[in-house]
């Protein structure tokens, strides 16, 4: 089953995943992606969040420290225990909860913010699931998506060439790569089979938003000046990340 072999690809990863969230929390990463959650979500005591794809934690330890109330989930037992860690190792207090995308057993109408970083793309089902975050939302409430087209490149050879030349580049600049042949291998056979892949976006995303009822979506198209050191912008060059605030 599909979703059982990316689980077990992501449990496979966690502590490599872990180191690298650790670096963004040490370094000046995590400013970056304050000052960016800020402009989105504004200040306010009380809001109800929910990081969807929590992984190590990264998104919940940095929303838990804007004063938000934070709940964190995710499909992964090894990520989760991780998460558990690092916010313990920092002093917040976020509840942690192994759970699916598009089924979380929560209150309709319960959250006031959804987020999720780099975890769209991965999901077999990625309309239902903007349909359970619809669910979700109090009426005033809104979703963060920060994504990219990560494997478009499957589809697209010229992609893949650029993606492939900025890859080289980006080695020649001191990147070290973060998978093994292994892991890269089996990352692009579960890509093959999840239908963003094979999409568009945050052109998709925009339909998709719209087809579930939200009524104001703003998007930006390229964050990775604001978010990525300048390794990364050269490495990613092909596909920046991208952000996208649908509000109810």
């Amino acid at each position: 089953m599909l979703e059982n072999r990316i689980e077990k690809y992501w449990d496979k990863r966690a502590d490599s995943y872990n180191e690298l969230v650790q670096k963004e929390m040490a370094g000046g990463k995590k400013e970056a992606w304050e000052s960016l959650l800020l402009k989105y979500t504004g200040t306010g005591e009380n809001l109800q969040v929910l990081d969807v794809g929590t992984g190590p934690g990264f998104f919940a330890i940095l929303l838990a420290g804007l004063g938000y109330s934070v709940t964190a989930i995710d499909k992964c037992e090894d990520m989760l225990k991780r998460a558990r860690q690092n916010a313990m190792s920092v002093g917040k207090n976020i509840r942690f909860l192994k759970a699916d995308a598009h089924a979380v057993d929560l209150r309709t109408g319960s959250i006031d913010l959804i987020v999720s970083r780099n975890v769209t793309w991965l999901l077999p089902n990625p309309l239902e699931v903007y349909q359970e975050w619809y669910r979700l939302l109090k009426p005033t409430g809104k979703v963060l998506v920060f994504d990219a087209n990560w494997h478009l490149r499957i589809s697209d050879p010229e992609l893949q060439q650029q993606c492939d030349k900025y890859r080289q580049l980006a080695i020649e600049k001191g990147y070290q790569d973060q998978f093994t042949p292994e892991q890269r291998a089996e990352s692009d056979a579960i890509a093959r089979q999840l239908p963003l892949s094979y999409e568009k976006r945050p052109v998709w995303d925009l339909q998709a938003f719209q087809q579930c009822g939200f009524q104001q979506i703003e998007i930006q198209e390229n964050i990775s000046c604001l978010v990525d050191d300048e390794i990364q912008q050269i490495l990613y060059y092909p596909t920046p990340m991208f952000a996208i605030c649908a509000s109810k």
